[in-house]
């Protein structure tokens, strides 16, 4: 994943034909996120791939066009509203329907294990949030320097104690603390970025 396009670049550069760089990235942040989404409404790993490839196609080709207007809703929502779309006509094939009522090795019918559109919604959700936060992650780690995010990393991600983060870096307790708070304070802004793609 690209370190260093941010949201407001991403979103720029969808709009050019041929930038192939702006559609790897996008793909990368949000390929997982449709990834799970399908998964989780039940598809086996290569019909979530044609699931996903089928969205984002349609994404790409109604964002160009100009269908999204950020005045009625968030991204994320229209993106959410094209996969769910998706992952209907899906179930809807006929080949679909055959593996489905094919599955029947236990006890819970296919259909009861798809979740509703409340779940999935929800689902949407935490996977969007979870990719956001790599993506700053990645950001913030290309823009401070490697020790500052190592100690963040440490404290914060790894939940190591202060006084273990400090000598195993060499460093204070304190800039530790320091540390922490400056990549925090990045992410932060990083996330604000975000919104622009929310």
């Amino acid at each position: 994943m690209s370190t260093t396009v941010t949201s407001t670049t991403l979103l720029q550069g969808l709009r050019q034909e041929g930038n192939d760089q702006a559609w790897r990235e996008f793909c990368a942040r949000y390929g997982p996120v449709l990834m799970a989404f399908a998964r989780r409404a039940g598809f086996q790993e290569h019909d979530a791939q044609d699931v996903i490839q089928e969205t984002l196609v349609v994404f790409l080709e109604r964002f160009r066009a100009g269908d999204y207007d950020r005045k009625r809703g968030r991204l994320r929502a229209w993106l959410q509203g094209i996969a769910f779309n998706k992952v209907c006509e899906a179930q809807r094939r006929p080949a679909q329907r055959e593996v489905q009522v094919a599955d029947a090795a236990g006890t819970t019918r296919f259909l009861d294990r798809i979740p509703d559109d409340h779940e999935l919604t929800d689902l949407f959700e935490q996977e969007w949030e979870r990719a956001q936060l790599s993506a700053c992650l990645q950001l913030a780690r290309a823009h401070v320097d490697p020790q500052t995010f190592q100690a963040f990393r440490l404290y914060a991600l790894e939940d190591w104690p202060a006084d273990r983060v400090a000598a195993n870096l060499g460093i204070t307790r304190d800039a530790v603390y320091v540390h922490k708070s400056r990549v925090l304070r990045h992410l932060r802004e990083l996330q604000r970025d975000m919104e622009e793609i929310s």
